[in-house]
């Protein structure tokens, strides 16, 4: 996990802590303005609370005097509900009213580690710094619809596109899953509208669920970051792309060409692949149009790094848009 956005998420723990402390300490000094014999009561407790304690401390065998102590505090003790109780006044004005009890905002559980809470900060800290906003809508592997792959082979493959996606989806719910021990990324090759930006962002949610940083960007973009930097419009920029633990290129091969481009996708290629870290790479082309686009060495380095799967079937846009016209 990035070392800054664990920093932050503390910072905020944080911040939140003191405006607590900060709203414990304006409600108290309300009740006191509006209500001087509280004031006055928890001054009393306070000083038998000390005189209890210095008793303790130098005559640790005087029973009775205890006693007698705890008497006079339970007392005051009583009184105070019964006024507090008699202006409405909640019995807990003056503790710190906490955003989560289980870590008193403190981002961790004593007994469990990390705090549900931190986990979730983590969690929507990951979300945001994902650039996958409205692409994680309604996405998941539970939701990925299987209907839309056919069921009768196609001509030039051997298993049918639903058969084909069955064994898509399991390989990338494994890869998910096992995040941290693949060795392999993965590309998916195939035409548009056949479910891959789809899975790409079902890999991404768990993968982000299991505290990992991910970075989306189409290949357009891409490229057009290298460019802005090379020209210095622009300053670590694609650092990010080698930083995160998953990067997910979308649609390669339908950027503006440029003699650049493939010296780009090999430096970027390389760098994470020297970090040990994986991609996702969607792409509607073959290796043929890979190869002539960005030369022979980059096709090399997907078919060493890379597990590549074949997406085929009908578009499921098309699908789509022909049911709902038949629905009116």
């Amino acid at each position: 996990m990035r070392a800054d956005i664990l920093e932050g998420i503390i910072n905020e723990y944080d911040e939140i802590r003191k405006r607590k402390e900060k709203e414990r300490d304006e409600r108290v000094k309300d009740v006191y303005e509006r209500f001087p014999e509280i004031e006055e009561t928890d001054r009393k407790i306070n000083s038998v609370g000390s005189d209890t304690l210095r008793v303790i401390l130098s005559s640790p065998d005087k029973k009775g005097v205890r006693e007698e102590m705890s008497d006079k505090f339970r007392i005051l003790e009583t009184k105070k509900k019964e006024i507090l109780k008699k202006n409405g006044i909640p019995l807990d004005y003056d503790a710190i009213q906490y955003d989560c009890d289980k870590c008193k905002d403190t981002g961790y559980d004593e007994n469990n580690g990390r705090c549900s809470c931190f986990k979730q900060k983590l969690i929507d800290r990951l979300y945001a710094g994902s650039n996958m906003e409205g692409l994680l809508d309604g996405k998941s592997f539970d939701l990925f619809d299987m209907d839309y792959y056919c069921k009768n082979k196609m001509e030039g493959h051997n298993t049918t596109p639903y058969d084909n996606m069955v064994k898509i989806k399991e390989r990338c719910q494994k890869f998910a899953e096992n995040f941290d021990n693949e060795k392999k990324s993965i590309m998916f090759i195939g035409d548009t509208g056949l479910g891959k930006t789809y899975l790409s962002s079902c890999i991404a949610r768990e993968v982000m669920d299991q505290g990992r940083t991910v970075a989306y960007i189409r290949a357009a973009k891409l490229f057009s970051l290298f460019e802005d930097e090379r020209f210095g419009r622009a300053e670590g920029e694609t650092d990010e792309l080698c930083r995160a633990d998953l990067l997910i290129i979308d649609d390669l091969a339908t950027e503006v060409q440029s003699k650049n481009n493939s010296a780009y996708i090999l430096e970027l290629l390389n760098e994470r692949m020297s970090r040990g870290k994986r991609m996702i790479i969607n792409t509607n082309i073959g290796f043929g149009g890979l190869e002539k686009l960005y030369t022979k060495r980059f096709t090399s380095r997907l078919m060493d790094e890379f597990e590549i799967l074949y997406f085929y079937g009908d578009d499921i846009r098309k699908q789509k848009l022909f049911r709902s016209r038949g629905k009116n």
